[in-house]
């Protein structure tokens, strides 16, 4: 069985993503008060990698959003939420690759 086949570089990817989504939510959170800062997000290509077959490259932009008269666009409201949101991701993608770790485990050790 191959492990390409079974998801699990998929899945790798996805862990990346959430990985680099996490840091880039935390990176406004801390800069919620700077004068000026603009938001930063995480887009994944989505149109250009469904055209060409390829797997979505996640890419970090800045955001979208109202400024503050200090110029700041983060809101704070919606960057915990979005953290939220990722580590629920993040925890349903690694607990798939460990299941899928264990049933390739399962299957070599032919129980």
């Amino acid at each position: 069985m191959n492990p390409t086949g079974f998801g699990i570089d998929t899945l790798s990817g996805l862990l990346s993503a959430t990985g680099l989504r996490h840091r880039v939510i935390a990176q406004n959170v801390a800069n919620v008060n700077t004068p000026g800062y603009r938001r930063l997000e995480v887009t994944f290509g989505g149109e250009l990698a469904r055209a060409t077959g390829a797997a979505p490259t996640p890419k970090v932009v800045y955001g979208d959003g109202p400024a503050r008269v200090d110029g700041n666009t983060v809101d704070i409201d919606r960057e915990m939420n979005d953290l939220a949101k990722n580590a629920l991701l993040y925890q349903a993608a690694a607990q798939i690759v460990t299941s899928r770790l264990a049933s390739l485990r399962s299957a070599v050790s032919g129980r």
